[in-house]
């Protein structure tokens, strides 16, 4: 579980859902390989989640202050 730090809502990360998270996440944090090369497919957000802990789009834009 992860708490996002902008609404303080606790969720699981998308990728943290998949079945091949745990091997991913080790070449990630551990072997120190570049997120977008471990999971090529992943949108951004679901990359945000992980390095950040944002939960969505709409939390990262009040996060920045940014008006829609």
């Amino acid at each position: 579980m992860t708490t996002c730090p902008n609404c303080n809502m606790e969720y699981t990360p998308d990728l943290a859902k998949r079945p091949d998270f745990e091997a991913r996440n080790k070449q990630w944090k551990i072997e120190r390989e570049l997120i977008q090369n471990v999971w090529p497919a992943a949108t951004t957000i679901q990359r945000e989640q992980l390095q950040t802990g944002i939960c969505s789009d709409r939390c990262w834009d009040e996060y920045l202050g940014v008006a829609k």
